[in-house]
């Protein structure tokens, strides 16, 4: 009996199509776009760095069946590898909506899974915009506050 329940897992587990691929997207863009077509089981990572500081906006979604669809943000650690033993877990969500994080410069990857229910496609999305550093923001309320003073003195100029 626990012979053919073996053979029967086995030939399951040998139906089902695993997939895992890789994407090196480089230095992050302003926006980035990657996606895969699959059959069976989803394991695949889009790799890429930032320069500076940065708000990353993602989003995943599917066309087809896509089980258990889930994506997950990691840091790639101080040796810039996936699957280094310092890659530490940013975020996880499922697929459908967007999520935001802000990131440090650095190496990073989404790793998506999931189980395709026949043959299913995915899209992920990714855009990166610099955080502005604080010495913008002085300079923005300093603009601001000389437009306040000469715009004072014209309306005492004008009486």
């Amino acid at each position: 009996m626990k012979l053919k329940t073996i053979v029967a897992a086995v030939a399951a587990f040998t139906a089902l199509s695993s997939q895992a691929a890789s994407w090196d997207w480089g230095s992050h863009g302003a926006l980035e776009l990657g996606g895969n077509t699959v059959s069976g089981a989803i394991f695949d990572t889009f790799s890429f760095s930032l320069g500076t500081a940065s708000n990353v906006e993602s989003g995943v979604l599917s066309f087809g069946t896509i089980v258990g669809g889930a994506y997950s943000l990691y840091s790639a650690g101080g040796d810039g590898m996936i699957g280094g033993g310092d890659d530490v877990g940013i975020g996880a969500w499922t697929f459908g909506g967007t999520n935001s994080v802000s990131l440090s410069a650095g190496s990073y990857y989404y790793s998506v899974l999931g189980g395709a229910a026949g043959t299913a496609s995915y899209a992920i999305a990714s855009a990166a915009t610099p955080v502005p550093e604080p010495e913008t923001y002085a300079l923005l309320g300093a603009g601001l506050g000389i437009i306040g003073f000469v715009a004072s003195r014209r309306r005492r100029d004008d009486r």
